[in-house]
């Protein structure tokens, strides 16, 4: 039996009832009333939270149960997946917990979803489109940030025989490989940059901070290990998303890659994320071990560049970077695996 409200058809009055017997044999009384009438079913609302559930008859009559009425228990639909729905809703300890678990999935989807992805799509992203995006990058870069390089002719020569050395080593695997020098003043400094279709910027004052060739070989592995793992462009994907990521490869770029440029989201991409900057980082030892060069010796130029930064010396939650010492603890490791020890 359920109290609640009857509104007849065809009519504005409403009266109090009560329902009773069966689905199948209802019997509806109202108060007042001398004969209960015997409706017809012909639906009942959805639970939903809060809101009172109603029968609406095959006469145009509707008969609306009182708040709290057990209708799935008179119903026999207590089992149902709306009747479950509805009890899980107004309980405020399985709310907090689906909240802690949508969040759980959200940063799943985040932390690995979008990289795994991200990862795919750079593979699957033809050559024309990265060269695009390089071509690009690298005309705003130069007309923003970077100025000529000021290096002797003999010195840029010595470096681009440096470079060549590295590039055989590493293979044709990927998109060719070409080193830039140009100048980076107070913004850029000493440093240098991978863009995901090969060209690689060494700045002037990196070279002036080195002190040995093999330093600024390092670097340059460092930066060819980003190209050959595709970290520039994987990095592009996951600052830009999902959307931006199915139109290039799908091949409605023309726009999209302009706005690269023209927003500069490239060059916030030249920012990798610590396990980039690792796997880079093991990608130089091997290479640089490969020509017969000092696998460690660039970890020693990047101490200097962060000798003011004792923040880049530890690695932290929120690093975007491994810190120093972690960094230089990998890179012995990995010699020491290369030399079987």
């Amino acid at each position: 039996m359920i109290e609640g409200r009857y509104f007849p058809p065809a009519s504005s009055a409403v009266t109090s009832a009560v329902l009773s017997g069966t689905p199948e044999a209802l019997r509806l009384q109202e108060t007042g009333g001398q004969e209960p009438m015997m409706p017809v079913l012909q639906s009942v609302s959805d639970p939903v939270a809060g809101v009172p559930r109603k029968f609406t008859f095959a006469d145009g009559g509707v008969f609306e149960a009182a708040p709290g009425a057990d209708v799935d228990g008179f119903l026999g639909t207590h089992k149902s997946f709306f009747s479950r729905l509805t009890r899980f809703e107004a309980n405020l300890k399985y709310i907090a917990l689906a909240a802690m678990v949508t969040i759980g999935l959200l940063f799943v989807a985040y932390r690995h979803g979008i990289p795994l992805l991200a990862s795919g799509a750079a593979v699957m992203t033809p050559a024309p489109i990265v060269a695009a995006i390089d071509f690009g990058t690298l005309e705003t870069v130069d007309r923003t940030l970077f100025e000529p390089t000021e290096l002797p002719e003999k010195r840029q020569e010595a470096l681009r025989a440096l470079f060549a050395e590295l590039s055989f080593a590493a293979g044709k695997k990927g998109p060719p490989l070409q080193l830039l020098l140009r100048k980076g003043g107070k913004t850029i400094g000493a440093n240098a940059i991978a863009l995901p279709g090969g060209t690689i910027i060494v700045t002037d004052e990196l070279v002036t901070l080195a002190a040995t060739d093999d330093e600024i070989a390092g670097v340059m592995a460092h930066e060819i290990g980003h190209v050959r793992e595709r970290h520039s462009l994987q990095q592009i994907y996951r600052v830009l998303g999902i959307g931006f990521m199915v139109a290039l490869v799908g091949g409605d770029a023309s726009q999209l890659v302009d706005d690269v440029v023209t927003q500069a989201s490239a060059v916030q991409t030249l920012v990798y994320s610590r396990e980039f900057e690792t796997s880079a980082d093991l990608y130089s030892v091997d290479l640089m071990s490969r020509v017969g060069r000092d696998p460690v010796s660039f970890v020693d130029l990047l101490d200097r560049i962060g000798k003011d930064d004792e923040a880049a010396q530890e690695t932290y939650w929120f690093s975007t970077h491994p810190g120093m010492k972690e960094r230089r603890a990998a890179v012995e490791k990995k010699i020491r695996e290369l030399a079987g020890g």
